[in-house]
């Protein structure tokens, strides 16, 4: 897969959602942002190629990175990790989904527990439980995606 073709999944599949909101701005050839929320700037995320990217939303940092294990402390320190092996092919379906349920949501706080190390000890493996409130109108329902459990609360 290719940057081009990722960024029209993207586009494709969140546009009806974000509608005039969505904007794509390109940094570089494999470094280009996606902003969902207009000139707010709070929810977007950003592609470093096609296996590697940061989600943010309400202050928070998701990372998804294909090459998770050479991440040290420093590149994750207070962010939400994703520790599962990446599958570029499904990794769009993954983070739309996550972005459909964080669209609904608003950050209350943030709960990890380590519970081990990479295999090169550059970083602590961490299990997070994130809680949320659901804007009015919006199921109530938990959401898990590898390590990472959003709740409400």
């Amino acid at each position: 897969m290719i940057i081009t073709e990722l960024v029209n999944i993207y586009q494709e599949a969140l546009t009806p959602i974000f509608r005039d909101e969505l904007h794509i701005i390109y940094d570089g050839e494999d470094f280009i942002s996606i902003i969902l929320d207009g000139e707010k700037e709070e929810f977007f995320f950003t592609l470093y190629g096609v296996d590697s990217l940061r989600l943010y939303w309400c202050n928070e940092c998701f990372i998804f990175d294909k090459a998770r294990n050479l991440l040290v402390s420093s590149d994750t320190a207070g962010e939400i990790v994703y520790e599962e092996e990446i599958d570029i092919a499904t990794l769009p379906r993954m983070v739309i989904e996550l972005i459909k349920y964080l669209k609904d949501v608003v950050f209350v706080r943030k709960e990890e527990k380590i519970i081990g190390e990479t295999p090169w000890t550059y970083d602590k493996i961490k299990r997070y439980e994130i809680k949320v409130k659901g804007i009015e109108g919006t199921l109530a329902e938990d959401y898990v995606i590898g390590n990472i459990c959003i709740k409400h609360c």
